[in-house]
């Protein structure tokens, strides 16, 4: 399927990866062929974060792409102004260069959760369903404060000291984040609220919460769940932002729940 897309000055190619089925059933034998799916970190993360869901979905028969959004990862930081609109364009333009066979699956986590669901509304022709996980519906002034802090004074701090090294990998990627990024990150949650506007999606929405979620409150997102028609929920109880790290299994087999 073509797809065109529209240029913009502001738009870059961002760094992806594509990986092949790995299934050892000869492809003849296979029921049907797969369908695609994108993978969309969230924000001071990179595309590493799904490695246990591409291994996993790739073994069923799937070809997944994963990609860095800007300032992420190993997509550069082209230090402009950075806003829903423009992660929107850089995901379109990174998958016009990509073998990506249309319509696809998107599963998003946090900000790619809200991009995904951006492309499904503007590109339906590209999205067969969308898996939103832990996806802000809006950010608490305390959090949204808590967050301004950090990234102006711990985030810089531990930045330069030897702790960092001895913190875990997401830890990690979250500290050596650009300020930029995360300033722009931060202007962009400090007036999203996706409970005021829902995005007008066609496809099946599938959107799950973490119970004890700081960021993506568990209620806030049950609130979006009843505002958008054709979507799904499912509560990760005991579980927090990143529960795709130590719910592995249970996350996706939530995904596998509703492919194909």
């Amino acid at each position: 399927m073509k797809v065109e897309f529209v240029a913009h000055n502001v738009i870059m190619k961002l760094w992806y990866e594509t990986v092949l089925p790995s299934t050892q059933e000869p492809i003849g034998k296979l029921n049907k062929i797969k369908s695609d799916i994108v993978f969309l970190h969230g924000t001071g993360s990179n595309a590493r974060m799904w490695k246990n869901q591409v291994a996993f979905f790739s073994r069923l028969g799937h070809t997944c792409t994963l990609m860095d959004l800007r300032g992420h990862g190993l997509s550069h930081e082209p230090y402009e102004k950075t806003d829903l609109e423009v992660h929107r364009r850089d995901v379109l333009e990174t998958l016009q260069n990509s073998k990506v066979q249309f319509p696809a699956y998107f599963v998003g986590h946090s900000l790619g959760a809200i991009v995904a669901l951006v492309i499904a509304e503007k590109h339906p022709e590209l999205v067969k369903a969308v898996f939103a996980a832990c996806m802000p519906a809006k950010l608490v002034k305390p959090v949204q404060l808590f967050f301004t802090l950090f990234i102006n004074g711990p985030m810089q701090a531990l930045k330069e000291s030897p702790i960092k090294q001895y913190l875990p990998w997401r830890e990690q990627t979250l500290i050596e984040m650009p300020f930029f990024t995360m300033k722009e990150i931060a202007n962009y949650f400090s007036t999203c609220d996706l409970l005021e506007k829902s995005p007008e999606v066609n496809c099946p929405v599938h959107i799950s919460a973490a119970r004890f979620d700081p960021l993506a409150i568990h209620w806030h997102t049950k609130q979006l769940h009843k505002k958008m028609p054709d979507s799904t929920f499912k509560t990760f109880e005991w579980a927090g932002h990143n529960v795709m790290d130590y719910r592995t299994h249970d996350f996706n087999s939530w995904i596998l729940d509703y492919l194909n």
